[in-house]
């Protein structure tokens, strides 16, 4: 999925974003992204996280743009070429430690990110770390105007959009193993939220 432009927000956030992730990520070796846009992020994750292999992705109809956008770093094997991924489709066989998504749950319809959070859950190994990023609504916090705005514009571009919220997201997540851990103010009235996925063996 490719965010709402995306290029400049990605640009913008990289800093506070991997600022937030980068203790969760410290025993991390192996990360998907989901949405990689233009491939910003990932490129930000080599400075940032140098001990991780960082795999990208898009959806199909995306995907010729982020490959273009990292085919400079073919060769880095931190940095694999993208993967197209529909999340309510086939997912890679690989395991990770981690699955990152910056902006792209307010743009997918509901059963895609509820595909996300059943990938999430099968994808991630013991103790991996499900990492949505992104303006979310939460019955603990009164909506700001700007999210309410944007929420009402993304609906009237395509009633299947709007920003997520994060009880539901909780649910969801459960539902496939995960725990939340984490959420965590942002810049620009978003938030970071985190999900652990549980051992088999906790059950």
């Amino acid at each position: 999925m490719s965010g709402i432009g995306d290029l400049s927000a990605a640009e913008r956030n990289k800093r506070p974003i991997f600022d937030a992730l980068a203790d969760w990520l410290v025993d991390a070796t192996d990360v998907l992204e989901i949405g990689g846009g233009d491939g910003t992020h990932a490129r930000y994750a080599r400075q940032r996280l140098p001990h991780v292999r960082w795999q990208t992705s898009e959806a199909p109809a995306h995907l010729r743009r982020l490959t273009a956008a990292l085919v400079d770093a073919r060769d880095d094997e931190r940095l694999p070429p993208p993967l197209a991924l529909d999340v309510r489709g086939a997912w890679p066989s690989a395991r990770y430690d981690a699955i990152y998504a910056a902006n792209v749950a307010h743009i997918m319809s509901e059963d895609a990110v509820a595909a996300l959070c059943g990938g999430a859950g099968r994808q991630l190994t013991d103790g991996g770390l499900l990492c949505l990023y992104g303006p979310f609504f939460d019955e603990d916090e009164a909506p700001g105007e700007g999210n309410l705005a944007f929420d009402r514009a993304l609906r009237a571009r395509d009633p299947a959009m709007g920003i997520r919220r994060r009880e539901a997201l909780d649910a969801l997540a459960a539902d496939h193993g995960l725990c939340r851990i984490a959420r965590l103010r942002m810049p620009s009235d978003n938030r970071l939220l985190i999900w652990r996925k549980e051992s088999a063996r906790a059950g």
